[in-house]
């Protein structure tokens, strides 16, 4: 049984699909993300790779990276893989066999799936027929290519390979820091982290205001490190935010309002008129099932979002 030794990392669309100067500085940006939440953790790495639309991240514990990176927002999924060179179609076969070996179960139904970049004298078509048929000589699974219990994923770049089963999802969006800064009102309240979160991901570098700091606010902060690359928040206190909008430059601030009656837009508007600066409301017109999913995933740190 073959091993992975690399992580194989995806950019979310809202990378890869930019114009080609954006792409760089988002991928760019991405990569000190990463490098930072690694660092953060005492993770040590050998390299990491750009590709035009992957990653690709060398270290000796790959799996201690995994949850660690799927809070890094920009990606969409992180998966274990096993990297190799070929020089023909039986090669990609055998080795792909025998990262297999091991990572199923004998009632386990099966598919493959190949992608390809460059010149070669096979089709993707034909890499997965090849694949899937030495599957069923040497294990004697059976094929579901609807619905199959593990998916073989093999990504071709001329005459490198990668093989992969499972693909860990990330949480997508923008990468950090690539926005600007925004300053958000924060006391340590649960749709205050649902905000900051939402800013993150939405590439804006988070700076909490606050009326004092308290043991609550510094406990409730320290949720949102993970999402921040593992770097710590700067609390500014209220009266400093003239100073803090100039220093940081602050495009916007940030409340995690959620009242939507005429009264509550009217509180808005007032309050509104006090700043030079647009407020913006992430949480108006949230539904409510779906900001509670949220304000979990917030603090537990699991599951999909879309």
């Amino acid at each position: 049984m073959l091993e992975p030794n690399v992580l194989l990392i995806k950019p979310s669309s809202s990378v890869f699909l930019k114009s080609e100067k954006t792409r760089a500085y988002f991928n760019k940006k991405l990569r000190e993300n990463i490098k930072c939440a690694l660092n953060r953790n005492n993770i040590k790495f050998e390299r990491l790779e750009q590709a035009r639309i992957r990653l690709y991240l060398y270290a000796k514990e790959l799996e201690k990276c995994v949850p660690i990176l799927q809070k890094i927002f920009g990606l969409h999924s992180i998966a274990l893989s096993h990297k190799f060179h070929f020089s023909d179609l039986d090669e990609i076969a055998k080795q792909a066999v025998d990262f297999f070996l091991g990572r199923f179960d004998k009632a386990d139904t099966f598919a493959v799936e190949c992608s390809r970049t460059g010149m070669h004298y096979f089709s993707s078509q034909e890499v997965e027929r090849k694949v899937g048929a030495s599957i069923v000589r040497e294990f004697g699974l059976k094929v579901d290519l609807k619905n199959p219990n593990k998916l073989l994923k093999i990504e071709i770049q001329n005459d490198i390979a990668y093989v992969y089963l499972d693909e860990v999802k990330c949480f997508g969006g923008l990468p950090t820091g690539v926005e600007g800064n925004v300053a958000l009102f924060f006391s340590g309240e649960d749709t205050e982290l649902a905000s900051a979160w939402l800013m993150l991901r939405k590439g804006c570098n988070v700076f909490p205001v606050v009326e004092e700091k308290t043991k609550k606010v510094d406990e409730a902060i320290k949720l949102l490190i993970p999402w921040n690359c593992y770097r710590k928040f700067a609390l500014t206190e209220i009266n400093e935010l003239e100073k803090l909008i100039k220093e940081r430059e602050i495009l916007a601030l940030v409340k995690a309002d959620t009242d939507v009656s005429k009264k509550a837009f009217k509180s808005y508007a007032e309050l509104d008129s006090r700043y030079k600066l647009a407020v913006l409301r992430p949480l108006l017109f949230y539904p409510e099932d779906k900001l509670k999913e949220l304000i979990r995933i917030v603090k537990s740190g699991t599951s999909d979002f879309n």
